[in-house]
């Protein structure tokens, strides 16, 4: 069976993303999650998204939560994802740009379907007094599989 695109989201989902029409949204296991995005990265169909300009100056302690979230994943489930999964490198006039694939284009349509990761925060362990600084917490971590009826 041909699979469609699978674009991977942070967090994150919006109507843009979901068409008219019927779709599911079902939980999936890490394991499958692993699966699901080692398939689609052999076959050259994984797409990541953000909604946040990752890449932006003035995002950078912004750009600290997905990396750490990829750091989670890695650890707690074998998913190896990155930053630069995310990014999308392209020529313009003759110029090599990039930039973070926007989470509005990743529509569930035919055989393309969303993962989203997501997963809650908990006070860090080490911190200096009167910081206030986040860790995730792995247990927390939940992968939402959305796709048009009929995929996969």
């Amino acid at each position: 069976m041909k699979h469609g695109r699978l674009f991977v989201s942070f967090w994150h989902i919006g109507l843009e993303n979901i068409p008219i029409g019927s779709f599911a949204h079902r939980r999936v296991t890490p394991a499958e999650a692993k699966r699901l995005i080692d398939e689609a990265r052999l076959a050259g169909t994984l797409y990541c998204a953000s909604q946040d300009g990752l890449l932006a100056p003035y995002e950078e302690r912004e750009r600290r939560n997905p990396e750490k979230l990829c750091s989670v994943l890695c650890a707690q489930c074998g998913i190896s994802l990155s930053i630069e999964d995310f990014v999308v490198n392209e020529n313009i006039e003759g110029e090599e740009t990039c930039s973070i694939r926007p989470l509005a284009f990743a529509e569930i349509e035919g055989s393309h379907c969303l993962l989203v990761v997501d997963c809650h925060y908990v006070m860090a362990k080490e911190r200096q007094p009167g910081e206030l600084r986040f860790d995730i917490s792995p247990e927390s971590l939940t992968f939402h599989l959305f796709e048009a009826i009929g995929s996969l």
